[in-house]
């Protein structure tokens, strides 16, 4: 950090702001959002005057009548698009057009109204952009980004942020952002080579567990079945001699062993021949359930008395030993099945959560490493600026601001905002010399009356914020 700096200072208090905000809130609800430009103009006059530079604050001078004008207009167009649309589908494409081009013009005009009436220490601030600048900044780089899938999007961001500041004035004199594009590249880079490196790590992790997991072998299909026998037996003896052969094999062959007997004995019909020695011959799955599926009527029927006989003798079911055997997962749910729905509850609130950890990860990056290329790289004549946000410290304001407000239904929004708005100007200094009679000069009163006439000229707010 530079030597020689001036801290900004913020001395709003969650407590005074939320008197203001649940005000605003109120009126706004009652009023059907008439109010709410008034809202605008008393929450913005109460950030810029708790905002000071060695000790005086900045003003905000907007006309609430001017900003609900631009909302009437904004409201106006908004209705009229939703009727175009169920409409016309003709009007409404002509509509989007129509927008489509003027919207340049609309971001302007909102950056010249908010500067124009904004000042700090008598003198107005000022954005000189034109349609053209514009146009080319909110609409053909971010068409060139979309068509080059994205690589052209640290050159189209590079472009919005050196437009937006470049074309901001304080007074006659304009500011002056240096930031390379090429240095924008480098924090998207980064960003991509991190996300890259966490995919191959994962998939590296699936791809090593699916992998030992199919290599687990049971001794109960490591059994081949014998070739097939004679087809001279009594079927009915045939049956009964499976079983009991079952009944005195452990329980870690039972289904090999069933379906080998039912092969050799003629359980299936004796055309289904061909089909027989097929199953006989694969030693890799046990077709138990195949077997038992194309069973005469009269053999089914058979099937069951004799099952019936031999669970008698042994004194417990056979009914797991002649069902399909189950993959390992199966069985696993199927003992957990009572558990089962907490379970995936769990799991789906746990990849909820990750998720938004990884998505506030990836912007408080984006924003802090932006901010602070941006801010270190502008200049105001012989002033400059030194921002050094933190992702880390990002992060935590993210996901404990997002924790609070949903504790507290939305209530702890002025909380929230003021904690944001500290955090970011103590992360902002002002460098080199800040003799502000020098730094203006003659220009002062000039500038002071010329900022006046325009603010007053262009009085119809078409802003978003």
């Amino acid at each position: 950090m530079p030597k020689d700096q001036i801290r900004i200072i913020f001395t709003g208090k969650a407590g005074e702001y939320f008197g203001i905000w649940i005000v605003n809130l109120i009126l706004s609800i009652i009023t059907f959002g008439i109010y709410s430009a008034w809202a605008k103009v008393r929450r913005k006059k109460y950030f810029y005057k708790n905002t000071l530079i060695e000790g005086v604050s900045f003003d905000y001078h907007a006309n609430p009548m001017a900003i609900l004008k631009g909302r009437i207009i904004a409201f106006t167009l908004f209705v009229l698009f939703n009727v175009l649309a169920g409409y016309s589908p003709l009007l409404y494409g002509i509509f989007l057009i129509c927008f489509t081009i003027a919207l340049p013009w609309i971001i302007v005009r909102g950056f010249s109204f908010n500067a124009r009436n904004s000042s700090h220490r008598g003198l107005r601030f000022d954005f000189d952009g034109n349609y053209r600048q514009a146009a080319m900044v909110m609409l053909a780089y971010p068409l060139l980004a979309l068509i080059t899938l994205g690589l052209a999007l640290p050159f189209a961001v590079q472009r919005s942020h050196q437009f937006i500041t470049n074309h901001h004035k304080f007074g006659q004199s304009n500011f002056d952002m240096q930031a390379s594009v090429r240095a924008f590249y480098m924090i998207y880079l980064k960003l991509m080579g991190a996300v890259i490196l966490i995919i191959v790590l994962l998939a590296t992790g699936l791809t090593f567990l699916t992998k030992n997991s199919n290599t687990t072998k049971y001794n109960a299909l490591s059994t081949p079945i014998p070739k097939h026998k004679t087809e001279q037996s009594q079927q009915t003896d045939g049956i009964a001699t499976a079983f009991i052969q079952v009944a005195e094999i452990t329980d870690a062959l039972p289904r090999r062993v069933l379906l080998d007997n039912m092969l050799n004995r003629q359980v299936m019909p004796s055309k289904d021949l061909a089909t027989k020695k097929q199953i006989a011959a694969d030693t890799t799955q046990p077709n138990q359930e195949y077997v038992i599926k194309n069973m005469l009527p009269k053999q089914k029927a058979q099937f069951k008395r004799h099952l019936k006989v031999v669970e008698d003798q042994i004194g417990r079911p056979l009914e797991a030993d002649v069902t399909v055997q189950k993959k390992p997962f199966e069985k696993m749910l199927e003992s957990y099945g009572a558990i089962l729905g907490p379970i995936m509850l769990l799991l789906f609130l746990g990849t909820s959560l990750l998720f938004a950890v990884g998505l506030f990860i990836v912007i408080a990056y984006i924003r802090s490493r932006i901010a602070n290329l941006v801010w270190s790289n502008t200049k105001l004549e012989h002033i400059g600026f030194f921002s050094n946000q933190r992702m880390r410290d990002l992060i935590w304001l993210y996901l404990s601001n997002i924790i609070v407000l949903i504790l507290t239904i939305g209530l702890a929004s002025p909380w929230v905002q003021i904690r944001m708005a500290r955090y970011r100007l103590s992360r902002l200094v002002i460098t080199g010399e800040t003799n502000w009679d020098q730094f203006i000069g003659d220009k002062k009163q000039q500038s002071k009356a010329l900022g006046e006439e325009i603010a007053n000229m262009f009085d119809i707010d078409l802003s978003f914020g």
